[in-house]
């Protein structure tokens, strides 16, 4: 089990990697859009449908679930915070997997959007005309990964490993 987790560890770092590197892209060019436009008077072609359609996704979906390793999803601790660690274990452990049914589900029917578009070869028109249906695998790729982190972490509540619990959030996002 400890082999599965560190390679879905590594696996969701990767995604979250490309995902903060398509941010920092993502920032390079929308400033480098804005400077073209307001000091050259020629703005850069398609740079709100390539943000909306092909950054904005990766940003979203590849991420998910390198949050979920750091239990950094919003979590509201009413109940749960005075419970002891065997509960909180179970508790969160069957919390993992709804959660896993729902992302399951999710994964499934993007992925059914996603070879659906690519067969029609959905293209979005505007400035310039662009292939959208390529990022639409973003989504079931970030969902589908989300669900092995959960089940995974399920599967090491119900065996009693607390450290899931534990898991200290990226020092950039801690109060």
């Amino acid at each position: 089990m400890q082999g599965i987790w560190r390679a879905l560890e590594a696996l969701s770092n990767g995604f979250d990697t490309v995902g903060r590197l398509v941010l920092l892209i993502t920032m390079l060019h929308v400033t480098t859009d804005v400077i073209m436009r307001y000091v050259f008077n020629s703005p850069l072609a398609g740079t709100i449908e390539i943000s909306s359609f092909y950054y904005m996704i990766a940003v979203v979906f590849l991420p998910l679930a390198a949050v979920e390793l750091r239990n950094g999803h919003i979590a509201v601790e009413i109940v749960a915070q005075y419970l002891n660690e065997h509960a909180q274990r179970v508790l969160i452990g069957f919390v993992c997997l709804v959660s896993a049914v729902f992302y399951g589900l999710l994964t499934w029917r993007m992925g059914l959007v996603a070879i659906e578009k690519w067969h029609v070869g959905e293209t979005y028109a505007s400035s310039l005309d662009i292939a959208i249906w390529p990022p639409r695998f973003l989504m079931p790729l970030g969902c589908g990964l989300l669900v092995l982190v959960l089940l995974a972490k399920a599967a090491r509540l119900f065996g009693g490993d607390s450290q899931p619990l534990h898991v200290e959030q990226d020092e950039h996002f801690q109060e």
